[in-house]
């Protein structure tokens, strides 16, 4: 368990770091042709999905032409990471350094030098060669001293050296940067445990679960901490919640590690979604949905069950277009109709939700909630008349309706 939850702690610092820099290397790659940042941006999307061999080619393929493209090296240069080919990752980020040394923008290159270091950090970090990782964590400090990653760096190193002075104060710079930096708080709580102060503990891991609730381990230390304070049912509280996270990260990297090796296994991705969106990870069930389209483009059910999900979080913009493209794969779901209906009478374009309920009428001649939402259509702009009349048709295809008499009532009494 320790081992695959270092590498899932690995991977998230990876992927933040990666962002950080891409952000940075589009700009120094703004005179690259338009095919280049093509490719690049290609193989960016087959990393979010995991996709690592497609990616690594698609960043060769730009090394091909431009063996000093920085951009295509960093991003290179992480895939190997993420394939745990870490020899080979250092060696494709030290070819960085050399490649942006004739740039002339000495601020870019200096973040760039500090956020290679920094990635290097992290590489020996994994490799437990930790006063390495130092070195190259200082640098990364020295040339990107307003990154936060830098300094977290450096504080993630002192705490595994026994360090503590110096990892706190490492620890502080790095909230200084971003006070919404969970894993710092995860760290300070454990210097807390092995310093004897546990009232201070719990403060640290209370807050480090706030900002980021789906890592089991902070509900592991947060109960030690209840438990050293004497109090025994928030103890048995936390590790309940601890055996919950740690049930939900069993069975998503079971999951994602058969999609590792079959990623366009629809019903695998259908299955992630639904255990992410059972412990209410909706920005994992978001990322699992789109990346499910992205992959089986031509399956109704992805933007089905993404367009209820938008729909659910009261996001009509989100859910329109994807309730759309269920109709173009599949213009007989008469369901899509219906919510795109609700969804377009929500944004006040009555036009087309009028057009899309009558579309499912058409369809299905007695769907009573069809008619529901073009009676609420009228009533809102006004035409008591025609609402009237539908409420009226609804109530001779549903005698039992009773939402529909009283909504007949109150707009006769209105007349």
């Amino acid at each position: 368990m320790e081992a695959r939850y270092k590498r899932y702690r690995i991977l998230t610092k990876c992927n933040r770091c990666v962002l950080i820099l891409t952000i940075l290397l589009w700009f120094t790659s703004s005179v690259s042709r338009a095919e280049t940042s093509a490719t690049l941006q290609e193989g960016a999307e087959y990393v979010k999905l995991r996709l690592y061999s497609q990616a690594a080619d698609a960043f060769k393929s730009v090394l091909s032409q431009q063996p000093t493209n920085v951009d295509a090296l960093f991003q290179l240069a992480n895939v190997y990471k993420l394939q745990d080919d870490l020899e080979l990752a250092i060696e494709t980020f030290n070819k960085i350094f050399p490649a942006s040394a004739d740039l002339k923008n000495a601020p870019v290159k200096a973040r760039i030098y500090g956020l290679t270091h920094l990635a290097l950090a992290e590489i020996y970090c994994k490799q437990s060669k930790l006063d390495i990782a130092e070195q190259h964590a200082k640098e990364a400090v020295q040339n990107a001293p307003t990154d936060a990653d830098t300094h977290y760096r450096l504080g993630y190193i002192y705490t595994h050296q026994a360090r503590f002075d110096e990892a706190l104060a490492a620890f502080k710079r790095t909230l200084t940067r971003n006070p919404n930096f969970p894993e710092v708080y995860e760290w300070l709580g454990l210097i807390a445990l092995m310093q004897n102060s546990p009232k201070q503990a719990v403060t640290h891991y209370q807050t480090a679960i706030e900002k980021k609730p789906y890592v089991q381990s902070a509900y592991y230390n947060l109960a030690k901490a209840y438990r050293l304070l004497g109090d025994m049912p928030a103890a048995t509280e936390q590790l309940k919640l601890f055996h919950q996270m740690k049930t939900y990260y069993d069975q998503t990297y079971a999951i994602e590690g058969a999609l590792a090796e079959d990623p366009t296994n629809a019903t695998l991705r259908l299955k992630l979604a639904e255990i992410h969106l059972k412990h209410k990870h909706i920005s994992a069930a978001i990322a699992t949905y789109q990346a499910l389209i992205r992959l089986n483009p031509d399956l109704t059910t992805g933007y089905d069950k993404l367009a209820r999900l938008y729909m659910n979080l009261n996001a009509p913009k989100g859910a329109i277009p994807l309730f759309e493209k269920v109709l173009e794969l599949n213009p007989d779901t008469v369901e899509a109709h219906v919510r795109l209906g609700w969804l377009y009478t929500q944004t006040e374009a009555f036009d087309k939700a009028e057009a899309h309920l009558q579309a499912a009428i058409e369809k299905m001649p007695h769907l009573s909630l069809a008619y529901h939402g073009l009676a609420e259509i009228y009533t809102q702009q006004g035409q008591l008349q025609k609402a009237i009349d539908t409420y009226r048709h609804i109530t001779k295809i549903e005698p039992d309706d009773s939402d529909a008499w009283k909504a007949l009532n109150k707009l006769e009494r209105l007349k």
